[in-house]
């Protein structure tokens, strides 16, 4: 079960793995991720949101944190500051003609920057077929995002691009979607279950989750096979294969259930703190 070696990184997923159904952190999470950080174990939240999206969580959790992945892999963050390590933005060339497809099919197309480089998180370019739930989203999110119907002038380069709509639909564009970008953009297709809502979210080629983890390692200069990845949607695939140790949840999509070493109780029976004790215990039995 164990990592090579004590585990130095443990990375989490929050929706569907560390945040419950009532997308609140459970006091079971909260008390094993405190032991976690007791023991020396840098915890860091990896998650498809942006930076102001996962604040609201860093605070019910309580904890000096160093930094976190955000934006899937896009954007790495030091939490005290609140400033951006780095970051991994689409060419802006990429950009235009990725948005000005999913606009000649009537998106309306959200456009996400990274605000500590742009002074705002973005825009909503309009578009004929604007769900209700892009709406939703603008008042929701902690985002300051302004609706404009164009993106022209001088504009700093997005790390993600994302359209909403309902899900059968994303279903069939996401084959489309395939065949004009395979290769040049990561994406996923996704619920984000935070805002109600179904996705297609893009960005830079490169962009995953263990992207992000891997530029942290290299940082802290930390052994990239004694970190421990844990979560439960496609978009967290790629840090549970090459992890240390890959941990899903009892409820996650199968392909990431397929790729784990590991699998622990589901977001409402609190599997990140039955992990953690795991963690501890191996800890405290190679120390005897």
């Amino acid at each position: 079960m164990c990592t090579p070696g004590p585990c130095e990184l443990l990375a989490i997923d929050l929706d569907g793995t560390l945040l419950d159904s009532s997308h609140r952190v459970p006091p079971e999470n909260r008390a094993a991720l405190h032991a976690a950080h007791a023991a020396g174990i840098r915890i860091v939240l990896c998650t498809g949101r942006s930076f102001p999206e996962t604040r609201p969580v860093l605070d019910e959790i309580g904890l000096d944190l160093d930094a976190t992945v955000t934006v899937f892999g896009a954007v790495l963050t030091d939490v005290r500051t609140g400033r951006t390590l780095e970051r991994l933005p689409f060419t802006l060339d990429l950009a235009y003609r990725l948005t000005d497809w999913f606009r000649r099919r009537g998106y309306a197309v959200l456009w996400l920057n990274d605000a500590d480089e742009a002074g705002f998180d973005g825009y909503v370019i309009d578009g004929p077929r604007r769900h209700p739930a892009v709406d939703r989203w603008v008042q929701q999110t902690p985002c300051r995002v302004l609706c404009v119907a164009d993106v022209t002038g001088d504009v700093y380069p997005p790390v993600r691009i994302s359209i909403i709509d309902d899900p059968e639909k994303l279903e069939a564009l996401n084959p489309e979607v395939r065949r004009e970008f395979d290769g040049q953009i990561a994406y996923n297709l996704l619920r984000a279950p935070a805002y109600s809502l179904t996705i297609i979210e893009a960005f830079a080629p490169q962009a995953n989750k263990w992207y992000g983890i891997q530029r942290l390692c290299q940082r802290w200069g930390l052994d990239a096979s004694r970190t421990v990845a844990i979560g439960d949607d496609i978009n967290d695939l790629a840090m549970v294969q090459h992890a240390g140790l890959g941990v899903a949840m009892a409820n996650a999509h199968p392909a990431v259930r397929q790729a784990a070493r590991l699998v622990v109780g589901d977001n409402d029976s609190c599997g990140v703190a039955e992990l953690i004790e795991r963690l501890l215990d191996g800890t405290r039995r190679s120390e005897c």
